[in-house]
């Protein structure tokens, strides 16, 4: 039986030679989709490609995105890295089985790494299901992007041998990323026609309680379905 895998995500990447060995280690440990936000112009190098080793063919077969929500559209769970502490409403883990036994049971998932510099904004975290931290020296807790993806792509390897769960029934009725953000868009218009936004300079923060909130569980095509006629008969 053919092992499940993530989709791996790089937003904002600075490095063309990161992109590369992040494809070349992705193929050392089994994953193929290889997601890119926003890179720089002219990526796909020589520096970018070298790097890949023999990963060509995950290179080759990149999907680039302008931003990031349209590139996880297609997704129902996902899974950001940070190692930076944040002041969010979401569900943090270092459990690497539990990641596992969320990769088994959902139809789509991904794994989100930020830029080099920076990493992922909270902006970038909105959608995002769970926060997941590599456990580091509190001396050094900064790594290498390709680094970062490495152990990652290295411990879901072994992980693939392993029973992490007892349930191997896909949650097919769980609604993706682009449902979810049709609906929150729609909420955020008529909180911002009633004023809902106050003070002004809250409103980024307010939304990232609102979107912490409907990401904290997985949410159904029925359940969505009620959110909607409940928000549209409230608004009439």
């Amino acid at each position: 039986m053919t092992a499940k895998n993530p989709s791996i995500i790089l937003v904002r990447p600075q490095l063309p030679e990161n992109i590369g060995m992040v494809a070349r280690v992705m193929h050392n440990f089994g994953l193929k989709d290889l997601i890119v936000v926003s890179p720089k112009d002219n990526w796909l190098n020589n520096k970018s490609i070298n790097a890949a080793k023999k990963a060509n063919k995950i290179i080759k077969n990149i999907k680039v995105f302008n931003d990031l929500e349209t590139a996880l559209s297609n997704f129902s769970y996902i899974v950001a890295t940070t190692n930076r502490k944040r002041y969010l409403e979401k569900n943090y883990t270092n459990d690497l089985k539990l990641i596992k036994s969320k990769i088994i049971v959902n139809k789509k998932t991904a794994i989100l790494f930020g830029p080099e510099n920076s990493g992922l904004s909270n902006e970038d975290l909105r959608l995002s299901d769970i926060l997941f931290t590599i456990e580091t020296s509190s001396k050094s807790n900064s790594l290498n992007l390709s680094h970062a993806v490495a152990i990652l792509c290295h411990k879901l390897f072994e992980l693939n041998n392993l029973k992490v769960t007892n349930s191997n029934i896909i949650e097919k009725d769980n609604i993706s990323k682009y449902q979810l953000s049709k609906f929150l868009d729609y909420l955020f218009k008529n909180l911002d026609n009633k004023n809902f936004f106050t003070p002004k300079e809250k409103k980024e923060s307010m939304k990232n309680n609102i979107y912490s909130i409907f990401t904290k569980i997985p949410l159904k095509n029925k359940e969505l379905r009620t959110l909607w006629g409940i928000t549209k008969k409230l608004n009439k």
